[in-house]
């Protein structure tokens, strides 16, 4: 079988691909702390606990949401005809709707609260995020409607625009919290909800409008698309559980001694903001793999821009580990922390280590991309079941590397847990060399065959 028509795999346009889809995502990582200033612009007295509540609400609707952060892939694999491209925004449409409907149930009893009593201790916190959840039900189908409709741009290797609906969601939100909060007599929760909610509606309604203009799938195909079912759900379950890891970092920095725990647990989230922000590249591959693995020979060059890509944001994020000034300009200038305090202590350590995690990353999520191309999602969620399994004996069983420091502990552990899944997916993709047929290319619409 050969590739699509029109199809180029070289370095070159691979970037030119990848760059709006990475700065997508860095985009929005970008966006929490937009929110995070527009709370503390709200004319009430307390923004230290309004704060405290939003982030205890963002950790909970990103559990929520979690499922749904896939649909670009499902709509990728799916679409090839008409006929598939429907079935997928149905399902797609169905899944967010379940999950708006059990938001606005959370919003209005008192199911909100307790499941937020989960995520923190504090009933004062829990209740002040509680209302929320009204505010953000919208956002599932919203993140569905979009997911489609970007899978059909960057099918059409229109990712420039995806980038661009991400700015404009982005512009709006910070016009929303930055100029307009200190207007608004409601909480630091609501604030943020609907500051998500108003950026993903621009968001999806520039998807929606640009994929319609610009490619669709066509009318019928000679590809079969893989069973909606056995492929979507294994897929969404899968990502449920990656960022369910997520709290046992979390719970592995905290694994020491009472007067290190404070100092421990700021050190790993100061470090986890930086690599955040640098390694969300590295997530924009599996969209990306996903749409150009059509056969067994495309692998390997989407395997060498990986580890291009991978290598890019590692080396970046390497300079901010080990250039001392580039480093303590962000400790110390950005994040305001003592130079010569425990938690850049324990910070500088962790930083050596995270810097390898965005290589670990880019290869993961490249793997990743090849399997849900050919339609063997239970790969995936077996790899993270395993890797969940991993973590959840690692503090009970006393497998912490360095007692002393568990931010650095968290992150030998992290770097850990993605080669053990790197070296599942890699298996099962050697074990199961038989891909799909290729994803026959986009038709271009009317409107943009008319100008040419």
């Amino acid at each position: 079988m050969s590739r699509p028509p029109g199809t180029d795999l070289r370095l070159g346009r691979l970037f030119a691909l990848w760059w709006p889809l990475a700065l997508t995502y860095v985009l929005v990582t970008g966006g929490t702390p937009i929110i995070n200033g527009s709370i503390n612009r709200l004319p009430i007295e307390d923004h230290t606990r309004d704060l405290a509540a939003f982030a205890v609400f963002l950790q909970c609707i990103i559990i929520l949401h979690s499922p749904l952060l896939v649909t670009r892939e499902i709509a990728i694999r799916m679409s090839v005809d008409r006929a598939g491209s429907r079935r997928a925004l149905l399902f797609c449409l169905a899944a967010g709707g379940i999950v708006s409907a059990l938001e606005a149930i959370l919003g209005l009893t008192p199911l909100g609260p307790m499941l937020l009593r989960a995520f923190t201790t504090s009933a004062d916190l829990a209740e002040r995020a509680h209302r929320a959840f009204l505010a953000v039900s919208p956002v599932p189908l919203l993140v569905a409607v979009r997911g489609v409709y970007q899978a059909h741009q960057i099918r059409a290797d229109d990712t420039l625009f995806v980038g661009l609906g991400t700015l404009v969601r982005l512009v709006l939100t910070a016009v929303l919290g930055l100029l307009v909060a200190p207007y608004l007599a409601i909480s630091g929760p609501m604030l943020g909800a609907l500051c998500l909610t108003v950026g993903l509606v621009a968001e999806s309604v520039f998807a929606t409008g640009r994929a319609r203009a610009r490619a669709r799938p066509p009318e019928r195909s000679d590809v079969p698309a893989p069973g909606l079912f056995r492929f979507a759900v294994p897929l969404m379950f899968a990502n449920l559980l990656g960022v369910a890891t997520q709290f046992f970092y979390v719970r592995i920095a905290g694994a020491v001694p009472r007067d290190l725990q404070d100092a421990s647990l700021a050190g790993f989230h100061e470090v986890k903001s930086i690599h955040f922000l640098i390694g969300a590249g590295a997530l924009a591959l599996q969209p990306l793999v996903t749409a150009k693995a059509h056969v067994e020979k495309d692998v390997p060059p989407l395997r060498r821009f990986a580890l291009a890509s991978g290598a890019l944001l590692t080396g970046l994020c390497a300079l901010l580990a080990f250039v001392g000034p580039l480093r303590d300009w962000v400790l110390v200038d950005l994040l305001k922390e003592k130079p010569d305090g425990d938690v850049a202590r324990l910070a500088v350590p962790a930083f050596a280590v995270a810097a390898l995690l965005p290589f670990l990353g880019a290869m993961r999520f490249f793997l990743r991309g090849v399997l849900i191309s050919r339609g063997h999602t239970r790969a995936i969620t077996l790899s993270n079941i395993l890797v969940l399994g991993l973590l959840a004996a690692v503090v009970p069983l006393g497998l912490l590397p360095f007692p002393g420091n568990g931010a650095l502990s968290a992150y030998c552990v992290w770097g850990l847990a993605l080669l053990v899944e790197i070296g599942i997916l890699a298996r099962a993709i050697r074990g199961r060399k038989d891909g799909p047929a290729p994803l026959p290319p986009p038709v271009r619409s009317p409107r943009e065959a008319s100008a040419g």
